[in-house]
């Protein structure tokens, strides 16, 4: 019996140790990862914001009950706060890195990027031991897949697999509850943001879809630079447009007209441009390059896409003021991007 206990004891040791290791680590050790919350920051261009944001979420997946992942700003702040211990691990181009306050950088696969933590050894053994047994997985291994096309403004999309961002799923997905072609919502997004997670308008719009804070809030968001939760709020801010000005028309591109419109300047607003009220050029230069997007990204010619803003017939658009109850959309002062390097994705050599 004494020897049964033995092996009992050592068996749960071998088995129970290791899965509970991290979690009574964490809870112990001065700095290694807290086993509630991670604080992030990433301050990227281009789509290694993306990429990064996922790889964040997949470490304090297996790390903490949950994670802050924020945009950064200024990076000299960002490293004060990593100094003082208000942030755990901030993403960085590893060219504007040095080590003037003593921190930890670890470069995971692309060189070009580093995360940056205080000093700890034991916090720099569980990323690397971390990254080493995720880069084996499938779901890094479609990670990379998913961000190693190029998505730039220079890309022949016609030529091109039928991929149109790394976030193509999650436009697929939401398209269904708007009744629209994928393409679509995702040409709108490429309007808006070049699939940007970290894309800000001088106003405050924030990641893909370009959502104002407070707009965002209403419909359930608690990170902007989620692409799953922007894009989802977006969507369903559209689904709300679509169904305001639905009875306005029963015409199916009509009505996605209207919707693209007043995504940018408000229902009440597209209701005038449609009539020819206060046309706003803005606005619809806004629409145009949507569906001209959206042409490029079906393979369809310019006459075989939606009906432009000069197709439309009139209709009665009743209070011109509907629609405008929500927050106005941010785009008159977006930042151009559209000619911005966006950056390829280089994990371990792979592009």
């Amino acid at each position: 019996m004494r020897v049964f206990r033995y092996l009992l004891a050592s068996l749960l040791l071998l088995v129970v140790f290791p899965v509970a290791g991290n979690k009574i680590f964490h809870k112990n050790d001065k700095y290694a990862f807290r086993g509630d919350l991670v604080r992030c920051a990433i301050k990227l261009d281009g789509y290694q914001a993306g990429i990064n944001y996922e790889l964040l979420k997949a470490f304090s997946k297996s790390h903490c009950d949950s994670t802050s992942i924020i945009p950064g700003e200024d990076i000299a702040s960002l490293l004060g706060e990593l100094s003082r211990d208000s942030l755990d691990i901030l993403v960085m181009p590893s060219s504007e890195f040095n080590d003037t306050l003593g921190l930890v950088n670890l470069v995971l696969g692309d060189t070009s990027v580093t995360w940056v933590m205080r000093p700890g050894k034991s916090a720099n053994r569980e990323l690397f031991r971390w990254y080493a047994g995720y880069r084996g997985t499938r779901e890094y291994s479609d990670l990379v897949r998913r961000f190693s096309e190029s998505y730039g403004v220079n890309r022949n999309w016609k030529l091109s697999s039928g991929t149109i961002s790394p976030y193509d799923n999650l436009f697929k997905l939401n398209a269904k509850l708007l009744g629209w072609d994928w393409r679509l919502l995702a040409a709108l997004a490429w309007s808006e943001s070049k699939f940007m997670i970290q894309a800000k308008s001088p106003k405050g719009a924030l990641g893909i879809m370009q959502m104002m804070p407070a707009t965002a809030g209403k419909f359930g968001v608690t990170n902007c630079l989620d692409p799953e939760e922007n894009i989802s709020a977006g969507t369903r801010y559209l689904v709300f447009l679509q169904n305001t000005l639905s009875r306005y028309t029963e015409d199916p591109e009509i009505l996605s007209w209207l919707t693209i419109a007043a995504y940018n300047s408000g229902g009440g607003r597209a209701l005038q441009d449609l009539e020819g009220r206060e046309r706003s050029s803005a606005t619809e230069a806004y629409t145009e390059a949507v569906l001209r997007q959206y042409d490029i990204f079906s393979g369809r010619k310019k006459e075989e896409g939606l009906l432009r803003p000069d197709s439309l017939g009139g209709i009665d658009p009743g209070d011109e003021n509907t629609g405008d109850q929500e927050e106005e959309h941010d785009d008159q002062e977006r930042e151009d991007i559209s000619h911005q390097d966006h950056g390829d994705v280089d994990m371990d050599g792979n592009k």
